[in-house]
């Protein structure tokens, strides 16, 4: 099964830079998207159509601001998942932060996390968030669940994850608080097997500011990040980073599982 997470940053401007071609020859079996930032009813009849041909979708626009946040998740049909809108927490819901997709084998719980702003404005949120989420996974794990958590989680987790760590250290996305808090994460049983897989390799990033050519000279940060439950990992036959995607300032990531 391949799964896929991309933070699209506008899916109106990606449909501008080739996404449903991207699409059409990813063919992934989970597609997780972040920030779409617009409502189903205003898509095009025809970009609705090629996205239901093959998948389920379930599209959750933040009902807070318009243009605003929003994710979705598609699903192969027949694969079986039963997706939920939002995790019964509606400070997060009405932004449209997390699907939670129900199906043979595993939880797909995936979708656009806070970000701590521009003077931390927003991180008491954002770590409320991150800590009720926590304890999601771990009743779900605790119930013996297989789960697999995706999204842009606006956290860059250690030094090694981004190019400038000294220079960012209270930057939002890499406070201790932050990362304190994805730590909680790992803590209720999640394992972050890209980096598992690749415990001592630099430059691996997801995300470059526009500002600056960042991403011509691959100044980034791993904020895009798979989370698998111990029962899965030994199921995980790949995990990647697509840098050369291009249509965001996101690229996607993905995470295979073998049956």
């Amino acid at each position: 099964m391949k799964i896929v997470s991309w933070n699209v940053n506008g899916f109106r401007a990606s449909l501008k830079t080739g996404f449903l071609d991207w699409f059409e020859a990813t063919s992934p079996d989970v597609l997780s998207l972040q920030e779409v930032r617009v409502e189903w009813e205003e898509l095009d009849l025809a970009t609705r159509d090629e996205l239901t041909r093959k998948h389920d979708v379930c599209w959750f626009p933040a009902r807070s601001k318009k243009g605003y946040s929003g994710s979705a998740t598609l699903t192969r049909k027949g694969l079986g998942f039963k997706h939920t809108k939002g995790i019964g927490a509606e400070a997060y819901d009405v932004e449209g932060r997390l699907i939670v997709s129900e199906g043979p084998g595993f939880t797909f719980i995936a979708g656009y996390f806070p970000n701590a702003s521009t003077g931390l404005a927003r991180l008491p949120y954002k770590r409320a968030f991150a800590q009720d989420l926590a304890k999601v996974l771990k009743e779900r794990a605790g119930r013996g669940e297989n789960l697999v958590v995706v999204g842009d989680l606006n956290v860059a987790p250690e030094d090694i994850d981004l190019a400038n760590p000294k220079t960012n250290r209270s930057n939002p996305g890499f406070t201790d608080e932050e990362r304190e808090d994805f730590r909680g994460y790992l803590a209720a049983g999640m394992r972050d097997v890209f980096r598992e897989r690749h415990p001592d390799e630099k430059g691996l990033y997801t995300w470059w500011t526009q500002r600056g050519a960042a991403r011509a000279k691959n100044v980034g940060w791993r904020i895009d990040i798979f989370l698998v439950s111990e029962g899965l990992v030994e199921r995980v036959t790949d995990a990647q980073i697509h840098p050369d995607q291009r249509g965001s300032d996101h690229c996607p990531v993905s995470l295979e599982l073998a049956p």
